[in-house]
């Protein structure tokens, strides 16, 4: 039905310590309150609103945000005026807001509607009759001091709200305790009967030739009401049963769907969903209510991993089918898109999405101290047909990590559990419930349903949203950690894991995902600098340096992923900020391509990977994160994203340092994630090795019979240090189909002979040229040494996205690079050469 859409920039806020804003009237149409009241957007974020009109320092930029701690203990109090045209008389008008955090009094017209409490859960009531048709009306929100909880560093045990863990201080998030009206707020204007609750939900045949699809409806109103509405092209009719005694009524329609279009995830197919209409009718037959909605058709089912343990098969089913097809979990875990959650734009979450979707992700992890997301979340996620595993927001808190057992508290994640699911079961793309992060016992055992409150969310997942996977908390076991001790002492009991979060060094890193036997990584990382324009952006040029811990701005943002002591290990010493920073990045992009690519290697027994962390909600210094906090991609995002691209080529070795060593030996793999191949197709494997003068040391073909999900071994290429005096080696990898030209997967590994990369630093500088074309342009080395990394980034302000980065350009070759938005604006950069602005020559 109708919308008054109450959102905007045309909101007034004002902070009030304590009560003051009863003493001075605050919330009534004719306060004498005048002074100090400021713009402020709806939905938004209390900091948000402050940053805006100048009354706190940037809190992204330097060491700001400690001077922006003391906002979330005022209270502060948000109004609006809106008009209310006269012709809705007689209309039942529903004041809804969709989420306020944390708690909060709403006032209409000078009068309490009453409190509301807890950030996951909408707030509504009925006003038409405290409505002034035809005049102008004053909503006001005052908005409670936030709640005390627990940083990351605390006991879990001590938590009782169900709110953002995060802003309260996190390894990758200064404090910035959240506040605000951070959702929508509007007037829903409908007849005498509303729909309290659509869902519509599709069990798919056995050979996908037929769906029921069904269409639950719940109401509040009269007897006599029927529903009407369509599914795609299928109209259905219905009348609503009513219990006697209650205005609530409930309806089933049930549809059959004859060779359903299914939705696919990413890389297999079109993740198609249905439009659904869905109507209430009132005694008379007119709309009194209505729902526009999209839903897919496809089955999500979670098997047991390959070479799993006898009679422990449920601890291990995460095998992703999806229609009846095995597909392997492009995974990456999600945060929230900014700090200030409030407001972040739809424009954001877009443009994150998009990123996904490029880099080949088929789902992510919603971290479970992050978020239960906006619901365009949710309906971007499908319509790139990426599946969502959704965590309740409770994680560990490194003192104590089991979350209170105490009655009112079970009471309240019961009752938040069962709007939450109701909520969001509707997506097509929510695939997994899971209880939270890293909750444990004492003794760092993984939770299960023994803990009561776990438990409760359980029942609650399966009483309300049955078909969903459920775990209790993730990883869940067996063991915690993906480590070498644990790898030594029980390498059957990797279930699901997570860790490390830190590059390993140039021969443990590779020795540890060497010998990975987990069956889901559903969190690990590797650590790197942010990107040249945002730490241009957010830090001044005398606090670059140094870039470790006893710089307190770097301590500040960033501290636990400050890996600068292994970049000076690793490049031989470091002075100058820009090879500190350029190292760091390297290291984070070769060490999580690699650890990718190992646990891709050993599909299906280990069936997903999930690095830590997609995005970042603050502009860190140092982070796990694969995009800066602005949304541009690390080096890391094109590592992964060759990880997971349609088709893969990679090689296992033992280290990076050949120190010591005879040969240069890889094991070359080849593996896709795309649907059957064609029967008789055969594949090549191009190996080379370089010298970074462009010579080929090594050239070998290796034949590949078949290419599939799990990794086929092409061969082993030996190459004899006795043969070289180079110090930095190139290996490069390249995939064809038998019979053709086109290439379709490459990959580069950097060696060195030496006992770390400090050649690196010491090459000559290449020599780029750049050659606009239609789409893009030809970027060439004309100079005598390699341009090693080439990382193309963008001015500030400007999206700018390249579908291929951050490869080496031998002397004398060219690559064609395209991609979107303004090219003209890119700069470049390598590891052996400067951050310059890119100079395009005329278009041919």
């Amino acid at each position: 039905m109708d919308r008054i859409n109450l959102n905007g920039p045309d909101w007034l806020m004002k902070e009030f310590v304590g009560m003051d804003w009863v003493w001075r009237d605050s919330v009534m149409p004719q306060t004498g309150d005048v002074r100090w009241w400021y713009p402020a957007e709806v939905p938004g974020s209390v900091l948000h609103d402050l940053m805006e009109n100048g009354l706190v320092p940037d809190p992204y930029y330097e060491m700001n945000s400690k001077l922006a701690e003391w906002v979330p203990d005022r209270t502060w109090v948000y109004k609006k005026e809106f008009f209310v045209p006269e012709d809705l008389e007689g209309k039942r008008i529903t004041l809804v807001f969709e989420g306020i955090d944390y708690s909060s009094e709403i006032f209409l017209n000078g009068v309490s509607l009453g409190k509301q409490e807890g950030m996951y859960v909408p707030w509504s009531m009925d006003v038409s009759a405290k409505l002034l048709p035809g005049e102008t009306n004053l909503l006001a929100v005052v908005l409670e001091p936030a709640p005390p909880s627990q940083p990351q560093v605390g006991k879990t045990s001590l938590v009782y709200t169900h709110k953002s863990r995060m802003t309260y201080w996190w390894d990758f998030c200064p404090r910035m305790i959240h506040q605000g009206i951070w959702q929508d707020v509007y007037l829903k204007v409908n007849g005498e009967a509303v729909l309290t609750d659509v869902y519509v939900h599709a069990e798919l045949s056995e050979d996908n030739r037929q769906a029921e699809v069904y269409v639950d409806l719940e109401t509040d109103g009269p007897d006599g009401c029927t529903v009407e509405g369509s599914f795609g092209d299928t109209v259905f009719r219905g009348t609503v049963e009513r219990q006697e005694g209650s205005s609530n009524g409930k309806c089933r329609i049930h549809l059959i769907i004859n060779k359903p279009r299914l939705w696919w995830c990413n890389g297999q197919g079109e993740p198609y969903e249905y439009p659904v209409e869905v109507r209430l009718l009132d005694r008379q037959g007119r709309v009194s209510d209505s729902r526009s909605l999209e839903t897919g058709i496809r089955k999500v089912e979670f098997l047991p991993n390959e070479e799993g343990i006898a009679g422990r098969e449920k601890e291990g089913s995460f095998t992703l089918r999806l229609n009846g097809r095995t597909i392997y979990m492009n995974g990456y875990n999600w945060v929230p898109a900014d700090v200030m959650y409030g407001s972040a734009s739809e424009e954001t979450y877009a443009h994150l999405i998009r990123l996904a979707k490029e880099a080949g992700v088929n789902i992510f992890r919603v971290w479970g101290g992050g978020l239960i997301e906006k619901d365009v979340f949710y309906r971007m996620c499908a319509g790139a047909g990426i599946l969502v595993w959704q965590e309740f927001i409770l994680s560990s808190s490194g003192i104590d990590n089991t979350p209170s057992e105490a009655d009112g508290y079970k009471t309240l994640m019961k009752e938040q559990a069962e709007s939450i699911i109701r909520q969001k079961r509707g997506f097509t793309a929510l695939a997994v419930w899971c209880g939270g992060n890293e909750l444990q016992e004492p003794d760092g055992t993984p939770l299960d349903e023994k803990n009561a409150l776990v438990r409760t969310l359980g029942e609650q997942v399966r009483k309300l949203d049955g078909t969903r996977k459920w775990l209790p908390t993730s990883p869940s076991g067996g063991v915690f950690l993906n480590s070498l001790e644990n790898l030594e002492k029980c390498p059957e009991e990797l279930f699901d894991v997570h860790g490390p979060w830190e590059h390993q060094g140039l021969n443990k890193h590779y020795e540890l995902y060497n010998r990975g036997t987990c069956m889901l990584h559903s969190e690990f990382g590797v650590e790197g600098m942010t990107n040249y324009e945002a730490l241009h952006k957010t830090t001044a040029p005398e606090h670059f340096l140094p870039a470790s811990k006893d710089n307190p701005v770097y301590f500040h943002r960033g501290a636990w992923w400050n890996n600068e002591p292994l970049v000076q290990e690793t490049f031989g010493g470091l002075t100058a900020i820009e090879p500190i920073r350029k190292g760091s990045q390297f290291m984070q992009y070769e060490g999580l391509k690699y650890a990718v690519e190992c646990n891709r290697r050993r599909a299906l027994h280990c069936s997903g990977t999930f690095p830590w962390q997609f995005n970042e909600p603050y502009p860190n210094l140092y982070c796990t994160s694969s995009l800066d906090y602005f949304g541009n991609p690390k080096p890391a995002y094109y590592g992964v994203k060759k990880a997971y691209a349609p088709y893969l080529v990679n090689a296992s070795f033992e280290r990076a340092s050949l120190q010591g060593k005879e040969w240069l030996e890889a094991d070359i793999y080849g593996a896709t994630n795309l649907p059957a191949q064609k029967e008789n197709r055969t594949y090549t494997v191009l190996a080379r090795i370089y010298a970074l003068s462009g010579e080929i040391l090594q050239e070998e073909a290796f034949p590949l019979k078949k290419l599939q999900i799990r990794a086929s071994h092409a061969g082993k290429i030996r190459f004899s240090l006795k043969n070289t005096e180079e110090e930095l080696l190139l290996l490069r990898l390249a995939l064809k189909e038998e019979g053709t030209e086109e290439i379709l997967a490459e990959n580069e590994y950097l060696f060195t002979t030496g006992r770390d990369l400090g050649a690196v630093f010491r090459m000559e500088a290449p020599e780029l040229t750049a050659e606009g074309q239609e789409e893009g342009f030809v970027l060439k080395n004309s100079g005598r040494s390699a341009a090693l990394f080439v990382f193309l980034t963008k001015e500030k302000g400007t999206y700018l996205y390249w579908k291929d980065n951050y490869f080496t350009l031998l002397p004398g070759e060219e690559k064609k690079l395209t991609g979107e938005g303004d090219w003209k604006a890119s700069f470049v950069q390598a590891l052996n050469m400067e951050y310059q602005k890119l100079e395009v020559t005329q278009c041919r």
